[in-house]
């Protein structure tokens, strides 16, 4: 049988496709690296740079070959764009593994660099993290000059991310000068730049930070206004965080010792005065585990018992399990075995109420819409009866008064009959024309659902063909040619088997996509969740910097479900990927009650909807059909030169 070229190299895909990632060589890494470099020439600035990212990911995640592997990408490439984003993760290699002058020397060939290109994101970053290896090095003096640049940069609008990161650095910088007032001040700079930000995970970082600061210092006030801040936002981000595992609660567990009794005593005075609930029940907590130590057990009673008191006053169940969980221990411990039983009992009645709560909404809700619909009924039998007697009365009436003129009255009492008879026909009509629209719109879902499972049909047997049905030919085409390459050494001359190498590995790549597009491994193995980390990875790989969130997914939802919701998610990466040029991609898959939301964020160039809309672009439309279809809803928060954010509600059953 003979194939063409296109067909050998379609049968060797399959083959390498099949092959684990794990099994590659470092040989492999190389070629891939090879294979971005020579695409790389063409692009424009900010494109470099991130296919430049791109190859520091590639390698890191060789992290055995990891040193080899840059320094061969830096043998490959010897740019000035090349060298200074390479430097920066080749540096950060070495300062993990303890080498911090070979990285300061790194770092400070990758200043002169990003200074000779004039790129000012790159100039701060550089300055920032040669002050932080001067600080590991406890070089101060030479740590705050870079510190100084790097923050002149971040102060300016367009660099204001990175500024905390910054104020960061400069606080651990006055802490070992030991000026505890300029590391306070810093700290509480911090603040001041991540304040506005919206909840997400950097904010949620340098809130704990500051919470963890400002518990080993006298600041009872700020302790408890940033512990309430981070207590909510972390509830807001993880309302289904069980018991015990809120982060906040380390930070207060490491403050219980015999020698910071005073200052737990007064911290909770302050939180009280305050009305901080949070700080307060977490201090409170604390104490307990003091007197704990202390063999002392019964002196925490009175303060557990008043921080109940206070939480009987907000709507904080987590809070309250915590506080009920050490209140029941701490009754064990002072022998008082009944109150110990009566307080377990309590926190077993919380989980329960807490794990029934949604049931009893969802029954009062139906309750609610019975009630409704019953008294919906009665008012309309009222309005019946009350328009029947009033018909009667004013027959009658048009009776006594029509004795002279019957024949008139006759004749408008049969024009009214009729015409409420034409009325009711009409209404009549109405009512089966709108049944048939509905029926018609039932026949569409269906339809549609049948298309849609399908398509989905089709492309995993296409996904299966491409994969399983071609690989024995390709494997025999492959020894095929690798039998060649061995015998014919004046092809080696021509150098036609490595040009052939290179065109088999990206056709390799390019169907290895479109069988993952069609039907993603992960999709039917571990389910929706395993195929978004899957596009996270991917995105990843591609040099986005991206951030999945899921939590709380259900168990055993629909499939075809799960695949509208996927090829949804797809269809929108593939929008940001051809029209928004961003750098940080967020995906956040959440379920709440009855409900899925995904949120997906880009700081892309952003577009105006309405207009998009308006020239009825088939990628937003498509979009929306698909939610539509979900019976979901969609909001499109997007803005020239602001970014996109969409967020999608979806019932769940």
């Amino acid at each position: 049988m003979n194939f063409s070229k296109i067909q050998q190299t379609i049968f060797f895909i399959a083959v390498w496709v099949s092959i684990p990632q794990f099994l590659f060589s470092q040989e492999a890494t190389q070629k891939r690296i090879d294979s971005v470099l020579e695409t790389i020439n063409s692009k424009p600035y900010e494109e470099k740079k991130d296919a430049y990212s791109f190859i520091n990911d590639i390698i890191l995640k060789d992290q055995a070959n990891s040193q080899s592997l840059f320094n061969y990408a830096l043998s490959k490439d010897s740019t000035s764009i090349g060298k200074m984003v390479i430097y920066s993760k080749y540096s950060q290699r070495l300062s993990q593994q303890g080498k911090t002058d070979d990285a300061l020397k790194i770092r400070l060939e990758g200043l002169a660099l990003a200074e000779k290109l004039k790129d000012e994101t790159a100039i701060m970053e550089y300055h920032s993290n040669i002050g932080n290896t001067y600080l590991y090095q406890n070089k101060l003096d030479k740590s705050l000059y870079h510190l100084n640049l790097a923050e002149q940069i971040a102060e300016k609008p367009d660099q204001r991310d990175y500024l905390w990161n910054v104020y960061y650095s400069k606080a651990l910088l006055q802490g070992l000068l030991k000026d505890d007032e300029a590391a306070k001040m810093y700290y509480r700079k911090m603040y001041d730049a991540i304040k506005d930000y919206e909840n997400n995970t950097h904010k949620r970082f340098a809130l704990y930070i500051l919470v963890d600061y400002f518990s080993q210092i006298d600041e009872p006030e700020a302790l408890a206004k940033f512990t309430e801040e981070l207590s909510s936002l972390y509830e807001e981000a993880n309302p289904n965080t069980p018991a015990g595992h809120m982060p906040i609660k380390a930070i207060f567990e490491k403050r219980a010792d015999p020698s910071n009794l005073p200052r737990l005593k007064e911290a909770i005075r302050i939180s009280d005065s305050l009305n901080s609930i949070n700080s307060h029940c977490y201090t409170t907590i604390a104490l307990a585990e003091t007197y704990s130590k202390m063999k002392q057990p019964q002196l925490a009673i009175p303060f557990l018992e008043n921080a109940l008191k206070k939480l009987e006053t907000v709507n904080k169940p987590q809070v309250k399990l915590e506080v009920l969980s050490k209140m029941a221990s701490i009754q064990l411990e002072a022998k008082n075995n009944l109150n110990a039983y009566q307080y377990k009992m309590l926190e077993v009645q919380i989980k329960d109420s807490i794990s029934s709560e949604r049931m009893q909404r969802n029954i009062a809700e139906l309750e609610v819409k019975f009630d409704t619909e019953k008294k919906e009924r009665k008012i309309l039998e009222q309005n019946l009866t009350i328009e029947k007697e009033s018909r009667q009365k004013n027959q009658i009436l048009y009776g006594l008064v029509g004795l002279g003129g019957l024949l008139l009255v006759s004749f408008i009492f049969f024009q009214k009959r009729l015409k409420d008879q034409k009325t009711i026909a009409a209404q009549k009509l109405a009512i089966q024309n709108q049944e048939i629209t509905e029926l018609q719109q039932k026949n569409k879902l269906l339809a549609l659902n049948s298309m849609i499972e399908g398509q989905e049909a089709e492309r995993l047997r296409i996904a299966k063909d491409l994969h399983d049905s071609l690989g024995g030919l390709l494997s025999t085409v492959k020894a095929h040619f690798t039998t060649i390459q061995k015998e014919i050494e004046q092809l080696e001359k021509l150098n036609i088997t490595e040009k052939t190498n290179s065109l088999i590995d990206e056709a390799c790549i390019e169907v290895r996509r479109i069988s993952h597009n069609m039907m993603p491994h992960a999709l039917s193995i571990s389910g929706l969740q395993g195929a978004i980390e899957d596009i996270a990875e991917s995105l990843r790989d591609e040099g986005y910097t991206t951030t999945l969130e899921i939590s709380n997914l259900p168990k055993n939802a629909d499939t075809t479900k799960e695949v509208m919701i996927y090829r949804l998610l797809q269809e929108i990466i593939s929008n940001i990927r051809k029209h928004a040029q961003a750098k940080t991609i967020l995906i956040q898959l959440i379920g709440y009650k009855n409900e899925l939301t995904l949120i997906i964020e880009d700081d892309g160039h952003g577009f105006d909807y309405e207009k998009a809309v308006e020239k009825d672009g088939l990628g937003l439309k498509s979009i929306n059909s698909r939610v539509q279809y979900l019976d979901g809803t969609i909001s499109w928060d997007s803005q020239p030169g602001k970014g996109t954010s969409i967020t999608i509600n979806i019932p769940v059953s």
